[in-house]
């Protein structure tokens, strides 16, 4: 599997551990801005990767400065206003971003390191869903153009000796593989 394909399910793994009431985690393909051909349950987390300049470790290592875009939709129809009834109730969305804050802040999986929040900013057109946009960055490796090639197998050089009996130490090179006879 791709590293970012590995990222993305141990990430999707990792927050529905995490934050149990997490009911969806997807790739970013613009379900919030078209929620009527994307029915999903709530709360809700699309993913995607942001830009990612490369360098290069060795022949076929690179690390990218990563960013990871959090697009996090909690759905709600109360009020937030001062008097209102239900206002609690309409700020519980701080309270789950905060859990997807708490879970990603300083992570580290696989391929990934050091996971930091550098942006979060609400996104306001998705009616009765409150979207937040939460970005962290951190460093990905990307070894897959080594993994599994240019490996050759060679057979070790044994030097064997088989003794009879052991009384004492016996002084042997580093190589060498006593067989009990």
């Amino acid at each position: 599997m791709s590293v970012k394909g590995h990222t993305h399910k141990e990430l999707e793994a990792y927050l529905k551990a995490e934050i149990p009431s997490l009911k969806w985690f997807d790739k970013d393909k613009g379900q919030f801005e078209n929620a009527s051909n994307h029915v999903m349950p709530y709360p809700a987390i699309l993913f995607s990767f942001g830009n990612t300049p490369y360098e290069t470790l060795s022949n076929k290592v690179q690390k990218g400065a990563v960013t990871l875009r959090f697009r996090i939709g909690v759905e709600s129809y109360a009020d937030s206003f001062v008097g209102s009834i239900n206002q609690d109730k309409a700020l519980e969305f701080f309270d789950f971003n905060e859990k997807v804050f708490v879970a990603l802040q300083g992570l580290s999986t696989t391929y990934l390191r050091n996971l930091e929040r550098s942006a979060d900013e609400d996104d306001n057109d998705h009616k009765n869903v409150i979207v937040t946009i939460m970005e962290f960055t951190g460093t990905l490796i990307d070894d897959s153009a080594e993994e599994g090639k240019n490996f050759t197998l060679v057979e070790p050089e044994l030097n064997v000796t088989y003794k009879k009996e052991l009384t004492r130490a016996v002084d042997l090179e580093d190589d060498t593989i006593i067989i009990p006879g």
